[in-house]
């Protein structure tokens, strides 16, 4: 009898972790079950990528993976191998919806709670914070596929962590939980706390990079979401835009402004170019001045709203306006 390859340990440590037998996997894959047997037990060389494909979908396991320890591939054909658009496009729509939910709940339960708010600021924050409620799992029901699809590209370009990539590259890749713990020696409960608690800076990226990646088929985990998915491959897809998508406006300013003294004398001011700039960024002018509307989102701020968006200002920031 040969020595068994990794690639014939592998299968068959992926057919028992999943509860298959030799021949439950013949019929998922089209395989048959002697040259499965033979592969396991040594007696025959590792097959060629398109019987490698066929046992990965019975398996249920990625493609690229098994084709890594069959030794077909390398980690930078690996690592171009996990194609950000592709993955978006084909990651499936309830798992966006799940993802999607679960982020919301992690801002809900990250926002402070005011039992017993005490100083005047806590007091203001108490009043919204503690009367929003958690959204319910059939919020994204509703929404059609488009934005659904909308606002997981831009979850994923603006708020998804280590551990938001870690599980949809999993899910990818078609590995379940039992399969990532067996492979990092943890239980499951311990590694879906590191999935779920893994942040960007996080020691852990070090810790366990290289054995994620193993198994995920991206060389090291932390390399490949801070060198591919923070790079410009997921910004170019989700800002994908050129000159003739956008147009340029432009509004004129007052230089010349009349003010009155304490005295009630009126007098004129002209502000340099410099001046000018600063007072576009000066929320104090967007907030006093009269010549345009304010706007939140779509919504025209009223006089009332516009004194209550000052008075909260004004609170936050211990300042007057």
């Amino acid at each position: 009898m040969k020595k068994v390859s990794p690639f014939g340990e592998e299968i068959k440590r992926i057919r028992k972790s999943k509860a298959m037998s030799i021949r439950s996997l013949s019929e998922q894959s089209g395989v048959s079950h002697s040259y499965i047997s033979q592969i396991e037990n040594g007696n025959r060389d590792v097959p060629q990528p398109e019987l490698i494909k066929k046992i990965a979908n019975g398996l249920g396991v990625d493609y690229f993976f098994l084709m890594r320890i069959a030794g077909f591939m390398n980690l930078e054909v690996e690592k171009e191998s996990v194609n950000i658009p592709d993955l978006i496009k084909t990651f499936p729509i309830e798992d966006k919806k799940q993802i999607l939910y679960d982020y919301r709940i992690r801002q809900f339960n990250s926002f402070p709670k005011f039992d017993n708010p005490k100083t005047e600021i806590d007091k203001f924050w108490a009043q919204g914070t503690n009367k929003m409620v958690p959204i319910d799992s059939s919020h994204y029901d509703d929404k059609d596929i488009d934005e659904i699809n909308d606002s997981f590209e831009a979850f994923l370009s603006t708020s998804a962590t280590a551990g938001d990539f870690l599980k949809i590259l999993r899910i990818h890749r078609n590995i379940d939980i039992e399969e990532m713990a067996s492979h990092l020696n943890l239980d499951s409960k311990t590694y879906q706390t590191l999935e779920k608690n893994l942040k960007n800076s996080s020691s852990l990226l070090k810790e366990y990079g290289e054995k994620i990646g193993e198994i995920l088929g991206v060389g090291n985990f932390g390399d490949w979401f801070r060198e591919v998915v923070r790079s410009k491959t997921l910004e170019s897809y989700i800002r994908d835009y050129n000159e003739s998508d956008t147009e340029t406006i432009s509004f004129s300013v007052k230089s010349v402004y009349k003010k009155t003294d304490e005295n009630g004398v009126e007098y004129y001011v002209t502000y340099t170019y410099e001046e000018l700039e600063r007072n576009f960024f000066n929320l104090d002018n967007l907030l006093n001045q009269k010549e345009h509307d304010v706007l939140y989102k779509d919504k025209v701020l009223s006089k009332s709203e516009i004194g209550k968006v000052k008075a909260m200002l004004k609170l936050l920031l211990e300042d007057d306006l």
